[in-house]
């Protein structure tokens, strides 16, 4: 086994540079596998699960039901009536496309585009959902109408 003296260090060849080898091919796996799962992560649940979950979901049911079926939920917005509030969440899933479709969150390399969905609740229960901004124009009106 030879042995190199150098100025600063001793190294034994054999064992040394093995194991040095060894914690730098381990690193390298590790960060190739950190690159490979972030470049996965995405927002949101998958289609099918996101239809299963749906089948769940009734317009009426309370706010904290609906925060059973779908804990994920994130706020968008809320607005104080007179008679009541308007709280909105949101719900966002995956799909894939082939072609791109405009949408500005789809991620180029795998395909996979997060489709939000909002849920609308009027003192607590929910009275609609569907896509973004789904909402009539003048929901102001409507609420007022609704509550007389």
């Amino acid at each position: 086994m030879a042995i190199f003296r150098l100025p600063i260090y001793s190294i034994s060849f054999p064992e040394t540079v093995m194991t040095i080898v060894a914690k730098a091919f381990h690193r390298f796996l590790l960060l190739i596998l950190m690159v490979t799962v972030s470049g996965c992560s995405t927002v949101g649940i998958n289609k099918s699960e996101y239809h299963n979950r749906l089948q769940a979901i009734e317009l009426g049911m309370k706010k904290s039901e609906f925060r059973s079926v779908f804990p994920e939920s994130i706020p968008r917005g809320a607005k104080q009536y007179p008679n009541g509030t308007v709280e909105v969440l949101e719900i966002a899933y995956q799909s894939y496309a082939f072609t791109p479709s405009g949408d500005r969150d789809r991620n180029a390399l795998t395909g996979m585009e997060a489709q939000p969905q909002w849920f609308y609740f009027y003192n607590g229960l929910l009275v609609q959902y569907g896509n973004p901004n789904d909402w009539p124009a003048n929901p102001d009106l409507i609420i007022e109408t609704r509550s007389r």
